[in-house]
């Protein structure tokens, strides 16, 4: 009997960060520059996952917490008007640290935008490819 798995020219798999809070210093008004809010982001990516399954291996996988700490370093030590910009560069920054990386799409939310009237969040979705 063979116990070896058969092997598959490639398995992409979806991977997904959701639910992270951060607070920043973002926005247009001076009041969201200086006080700072909450944001939430997450963050889905695609990647070929057969060689970090063969080896069960980290050193073959894209680390996860990799992933969180560039998103979060992005977010919180820059200061930016828009979230379109935020967004851009996580997902920029995290196509060239991570090569194995083939798609990543960036989901950012402002929790409590300066909007008169009732609104849960405001939130961009942003996605890139190789």
């Amino acid at each position: 009997m063979n116990d070896q798995k058969p092997q598959r020219n490639s398995t992409r798999s979806l991977i997904s960060l959701r639910g992270a809070e951060v607070y920043a210093h973002h926005g247009v008004t001076t009041a969201e520059k200086d006080l700072g809010g909450r944001y939430s982001f997450d963050i889905e990516y695609e990647v070929d996952i057969s060689e970090a399954a063969q080896s069960d291996s980290l050193t073959a996988a894209v680390d996860y917490s990799q992933v969180y700490e560039t998103a979060r370093e992005v977010i919180v030590s820059t200061q930016r008007h828009l979230l379109e910009s935020i967004v851009s560069e996580v997902a920029e920054r995290l196509l060239e640290e991570h090569p194995r990386i083939e798609s990543v799409l960036v989901r950012l939310r402002k929790l409590h935008a300066p909007i008169r009237g009732i609104i849960g969040t405001v939130e961009i979705e942003h996605k890139v490819s190789r």
